[in-house]
C-alpha cells in the first residue's frame, strides 16, 4: 500500500492532501471499506473500524475471511461484482463472526473504478467498495415479537375451545378402533394413523390449556427427518395426495432440540397450506441442511451458540399476496377464502417455543418457508451435539 494513515483516512504519499472522495467516505455514518483483488482490507472509514472492532492499522492488508466466515454470502456477492464488473446489492444478509457477532445487514458492493477517488487508486485493479448498513434492531426482532404475540393469542383461544374439540376427537378415535378389527391390513394402517393423530391433537390441546396457565415446553432430542417423513405420510394419505414430493435431506444432521408433536403440527400446517393453493402440477420440495452464517442457542438453557439445522418447505404455488406477506404470521391474517389465519400463527408459536427462527420468501411460482432449530445436545456435555438424525436422501 502506498499510503499513510492520518486519523483513520489513507493519504497518498505522493499527494499533500487527501482527496475529497476520501474525506466523504471517512465522514459517512455507515461502515465503508475497500477490498483489493484478493479480498484484503485496503481502507476502512471510522464507522467500519467500529463495526469490526479494530483499527485500520490492524486490519490493513489482512483478509476479510479473518473477520467474516468464509462461507458467508458476502463472498459470493464480492465474486459476482468483480467477475461481472457491476454493482451488487442485497438486503437482510446475515454476517456472523468473532468481531462483528451475528448481524443482519443491507450490503452494497461497487467496483472501485466507479468511485473515481483519485488519490485512492492505489487499491489496484479488482478492488471493491463495500458499504454495509445494519438493519434496525426493531426490524430484526419484529418477527420474533409477533411470534410471541401469536403464541399468546393461540394459547388463549385453544384453552377456551379445548373441551369442545376433545369430545369429538374421543368419538373419532373410538370409531377408528372399532373399525380396525374388520379391515384389511392395508386399511388398518390408516385407522392406526387416525388413532395416533387424534392422540397427538388431544395432547396438543392439553398443552395449550397448560400454556394458558403458564406451562413451559419440554424439549428433547428429535430426529427431524423422521418427523418430516411422518408429516408427509399423513399429507400423502389425505389433502396432499396430488402433490409430487421431493426430499433433499442432509443425512449428516444431528438431532434437533425439539418437541415432536409440536414440530409435526408446525410442518403439517405449512404443508397443508401449500397443498390448498396448488391445484395442478403441484410440487413440494423438502430440504434439510445446516444454516450457515446463523447462530442459535443450543436449546433452552444452553450457554453455547451453534449453527442451527434448517428445514425448507418449498412449493411451486402462486405465492403469497404482497399486501399480507409481512404479516403472514399474525393471527387471523390469511389470503385464502374462508381461511382462519391461525395455521401460520401456530407455526410461529412453535418455532419460537423451540428458540428458533422462521421466515418466508414468496414470489409467483415459488414460496419458501425456512425454519431454523437449535441442535440437541448431550445432557452430560451441553457443548457436544447428539448423534446424527439419520434420514434418507431421496
Amino acid at each position: 500500500m502506498n499510503s499513510a494513515i492520518d486519523g483513520g483516512v489513507p493519504v497518498s504519499t505522493n499527494m499533500p492532501d487527501a482527496s475529497v472522495a476520501t474525506q466523504i467516505l471517512a465522514l459517512m455514518p455507515n461502515p465503508v471499506f475497500i477490498l483489493d483483488a484478493q479480498n484484503r482490507f485496503w481502507y476502512l472509514n471510522q464507522a467500519a473500524e467500529m463495526f469490526f472492532r479494530s483499527s485500520q492499522v490492524m486490519l490493513a492488508g489482512s483478509p476479510l475471511s479473518g473477520v467474516v466466515p468464509a462461507d458467508s454470502a458476502l463472498f459470493s456477492m464480492l465474486a459476482r461484482a468483480r467477475s461481472q464488473n457491476v454493482s451488487v446489492a442485497d438486503q437482510g444478509v446475515e454476517l456472523a463472526g468473532p468481531r462483528v457477532g451475528p448481524k443482519l445487514m443491507n450490503i452494497q458492493i461497487s467496483p472501485f473504478s466507479d468511485v473515481g477517488a483519485g488519490s485512492m487508486s492505489d487499491a489496484g485493479e479488482g478492488s471493491l467498495l463495500v458499504t454495509v448498513q445494519e438493519r434496525a434492531l426493531a426490524e430484526r426482532l419484529r418477527g420474533q415479537s409477533l411470534f410471541h404475540g401469536a403464541a399468546r393469542s393461540i394459547s388463549a383461544m385453544a384453552a377456551l375451545l379445548a373441551h369442545e374439540v376433545k369430545n369429538p376427537l374421543a368419538g373419532i378415535k373410538g370409531a377408528a378402533q372399532l373399525l380396525q378389527a374388520d379391515l384389511s391390513s392395508e386399511n388398518q394402517e390408516l385407522t392406526r394413523m387416525i388413532v395416533e393423530e387424534t392422540d397427538r391433537v388431544t395432547a396438543l390441546l392439553d398443552r395449550m390449556e397448560g400454556f394458558a396457565g403458564g406451562a413451559s415446553v419440554v424439549l428433547e432430542p428429535v430426529n427431524i427427518h423422521e418427523v418430516i417423513d411422518h408429516c408427509l405420510q399423513i399429507a400423502g394419505a389425505s389433502y396432499g395426495a396430488h402433490l409430487k414430493i421431493n426430499r433433499a435431506y442432509d443425512p449428516s444432521l444431528p438431532a434437533v432440540e425439539g418437541h415432536r408433536d409440536l414440530l409435526i403440527q408446525a410442518f403439517l400446517n405449512v404443508i397443508k397450506n401449500a397443498s390448498e393453493v396448488i391445484e395442478k402440477n403441484g410440487e413440494l420440495n423438502i430440504v434439510t441442511s445446516y444454516s450457515r452464517g446463523r447462530r442459535l442457542s443450543g436449546g433452552i438453557g444452553a450457554a453455547h451458540s451453534h449453527v442451527p439445522i434448517q428445514v425448507e418447505i418449498i412449493d411451486n404455488g402462486p405465492g403469497i399476496a404482497e399486501d399480507i406477506r409481512d404479516h403472514i404470521f399474525d393471527p387471523f391474517v390469511s389470503d385464502k377464502a374462508g381461511g382462519s389465519g391461525l395455521g401460520l400463527a401456530m407455526v410461529a408459536s412453535v418455532v419460537t417455543d423451540h428458540g428458533g427462527m422462521v421466515e418466508v420468501e414468496s414470489v409467483p411460482g415459488q414460496t419458501i418457508f425456512r425454519m431454523n432449530f437449535p441442535l440437541a445436545h448431550d445432557r452430560n456435555d451441553p457443548t457436544a451435539p447428539t448423534a446424527l438424525a439419520e434420514g434418507p436422501s431421496r
